[in-house]
């Protein structure tokens, strides 16, 4: 298995506010080990409007206190969600040159999957920018698959991967984290009764 806790300096690029819940139990134990770990979301959650922004952008923050990063590494690039798939090119300039600013030695994204356009779409831009900066990249699941036969929380491809697997104490982490997004109850307590979550 490769030492995912090799590297000092972490990025974390999500499509949304509530993506974090993949990868929440990796930068709490980033944090605990002193690393550097900065988060950005590229939308801000919006697809129901704009008017979304303040509440889901207040739930990341939340998020983000319970997983001990500090406020000035959270960013927010507020690309408006129902605009992303037509913004891919300006949205990966963007990535770039705040991903540059950051200067991390480590890139963590979505993976191109086939389950949310927008994840896709973000986890492109994140893969380009990461070979433009000639940083590892690596990349978390969420899930693939047609709405109504959805799999969740496993890769869509079969290859073998290293996969950090939670205990007992990070799922209780991953369940406070989801907590922290009440705007996005529905849509969890729909994953936690799929057979794969």
């Amino acid at each position: 298995m490769k030492d995912f806790f090799q590297f000092s300096h972490y990025l974390f690029v999500f499509a949304h506010p509530d993506d974090e819940i993949y990868t929440c139990a990796f930068i709490k134990e980033l944090m605990s080990r002193a690393k550097e770990v900065d988060v950005v979301y590229v939308t801000s959650g919006d697809y129901q409007g704009p008017e979304v922004i303040e509440v889901r952008e207040k739930e990341a923050r939340e998020s983000m206190q319970l997983l001990d990063v500090p406020m000035k590494n959270v960013h927010f690039m507020r690309v408006p969600e129902r605009q992303l798939m037509g913004m891919v090119n300006e949205t990966r300039e963007k990535l770039l040159a705040l991903a540059t600013e950051i200067a991390p030695d480590c890139i963590v994204g979505h993976d191109f999957e086939g389950g949310h356009n927008g994840h896709d779409a973000v986890s492109f831009c994140t893969s380009r920018v990461a070979e433009t900066l000639n940083v590892p990249l690596y990349v978390f699941h969420a899930y693939h698959g047609w709405p109504e036969k959805r799999i969740w929380n496993q890769f869509a491809s079969h290859e073998p991967t290293d996969t950090l697997v939670l205990t007992q104490d990070t799922k209780a982490l991953q369940d406070h984290v989801i907590a922290t997004h009440e705007s996005q109850a529905g849509f969890f307590n729909t994953i936690k009764q799929s057979r794969s979550y």
